[in-house]
């Protein structure tokens, strides 16, 4: 994986994170992550149709899922469910090592009376937006399953080759069946997905698509149908962020495709990037990276 995909996210029309599959005709990624090779020691906040795992190998790292912090360590993980809002991150820049795994729900559409009963179930199931995981009980089982899935894998990254595929496929149904089985049913047949998240995602889809352009707290809050001040108290309780914070890091997460890609001038990045100019955008970078922009391209930049 390059920089330019490590550093940012392609989206969907409805926002979403668009995922660089291993194979793009196969939707499941396996990967390796490490920590530092984010700006700030942390990913942006997204969503996606696919489950994502991740499994801590060394290190520890904060995970947000719809604004709730976890503390993960090393040998623990997460599941996080579809479309839920997501990002790790650590605040005192600790390296974290981690296996990272996505599986598409379209895998398994093949019938439809098994999708709706059965996988649906749980990746429609909003009483559970994400599980920890530990090693214990049907959780060891599923930490084991992704640490096996990832050494196959890894041992046989070929994605044209039919094996791992098979390995990938079996090891996604063994783990939703686990999910199927533990999973609280009364508890789901009462759960909604929080209304707050509808706006949210609005408001953030706003931003992906005007962040080049002058954007203000109203017109965020527009965006979302609500109040500045509901605005604010969103990105607060799901991002912990302001609306306009949220914005210049997105901006600055977007200026590092032609800045590590490109031999592009500062001024046009900065200019093409919402910035007022390269004075203030050098200025932003340093403040929220702790290092120039051309420091960082001479550090980071694909091309020498």
């Amino acid at each position: 994986m390059d920089n330019t995909t490590r550093y940012c996210f392609a989206f969907n029309q409805d926002s979403s994170e668009r995922i660089m599959y291993n194979n793009p005709l196969f939707p499941v990624s396996v990967r390796y992550g490490v920590l530092s090779s984010y700006p700030d020691y942390s990913a942006v906040s997204h969503w996606h149709e696919d489950l994502e795992f991740i499994v801590i190998k060394k290190g520890k790292m904060t995970y947000n899922v719809n604004g709730e912090l976890f503390t993960l360590t090393k040998d623990r993980g997460i599941i996080v469910n579809s479309r839920q809002l997501h990002y790790g991150f650590s605040r005192e820049h600790q390296e974290c090592e981690f296996i990272c795994i996505l599986f598409s729900p379209e895998l398994l559409r093949g019938n439809t009376w098994f999708y709706q009963s059965l996988i649906t179930y749980v990746t429609e199931n909003a009483a559970c937006p994400c599980v920890l995981l530990d090693r214990c009980g049907w959780q060891a089982a599923i930490l084991n399953k992704l640490e096996e899935l990832y050494e196959s894998y890894e041992h046989d990254p070929d994605p044209a080759k039919a094996l791992p595929c098979f390995d990938l496929v079996e090891g996604f149904l063994f783990i939703l069946k686990i999910l199927f089985q533990n999973l609280d049913r009364e508890q789901a047949r009462h759960t909604r997905e929080s209304a707050e998240l509808v706006p949210l995602r609005a408001m953030i889809c706003y931003i992906e698509a005007h962040y080049a352009s002058r954007i203000t707290l109203a017109a965020i809050a527009a965006a979302g149908a609500c109040c500045k001040s509901k605005c604010s108290l969103l990105f607060r309780k799901y991002l912990h962020d302001t609306p306009i914070t949220y914005v210049t890091r997105f901006r600055l997460r977007k200026s590092l495709v032609p800045l590590l890609d490109s031999d592009r001038s500062i001024t046009d990045i900065a200019y093409e990037h919402g910035f007022g100019g390269a004075s203030y955008y050098c200025e932003t970078f340093q403040r929220y990276y702790g290092i120039s922009p051309l420091q960082y391209r001479k550090t980071h930049g694909i091309r020498p």
